[in-house]
């Protein structure tokens, strides 16, 4: 079964469903940059990616089921990011409401090394009181086993590669 038709038995099967996004290499052509650039050097470098548009386009597809809200999940080195992002997210995928962009910022201090692999399920289960099932869609294997393992039977996750089949 792929991504699109098993999130759709997930709504099926629940009243209110919640699908939780990453962008870099999931929605967005990932850029490996070091961890050594300056915050010049990287400026328009995330606002000028490519869309993965087969991703976003089965997106497009999923907004249009009545019980789920589609979420950006995503991590941000800094500020500057944390805009660049929200001005792509605008313009590659606009059906998405910016009320449901969630970028933790690691200059701000909203993650760090110790909690990078448990951040997103942490927001993920906040949501849990608005809905009954939770989704991760992400390109991080890391992230996705600790998403797993927090949520238990309240979530499922899927690697980027159930979303491009």
């Amino acid at each position: 079964m792929n991504f699109y038709d098993k999130v759709k038995e997930i709504c099926e099967k629940n009243n209110k469903v919640a699908l939780f996004v990453d962008m870099d290499g999931t929605i967005v052509e990932y850029e490996v940059l070091g961890d050594n650039y300056y915050k010049n050097e990287i400026k328009g470098v995330f606002l000028n990616a490519q869309p993965l548009k087969i991703v976003i386009s089965t997106l497009y597809n999923l907004s249009k089921i009545e019980n789920l809200d589609i979420y950006i999940l995503s991590l941000s080195r800094s500020i500057m990011i944390t805009e660049e992002k929200k001005q792509w997210l605008k313009n590659n995928a606009p059906f998405i409401n910016e009320e449901n962009y969630i970028i933790i910022c690691r200059e701000t201090g909203e993650y760090n090394s110790e909690n990078r692999d448990y951040i997103k399920s942490s927001k993920m289960k906040e949501r849990l009181k608005e809905y009954d099932y939770v989704v991760l869609l992400d390109d991080d294997h890391k992230i996705l086993k600790q998403t797993q393992n927090d949520l238990k039977d309240k979530g499922y996750v899927f690697h980027l590669s159930s979303a491009v089949i």
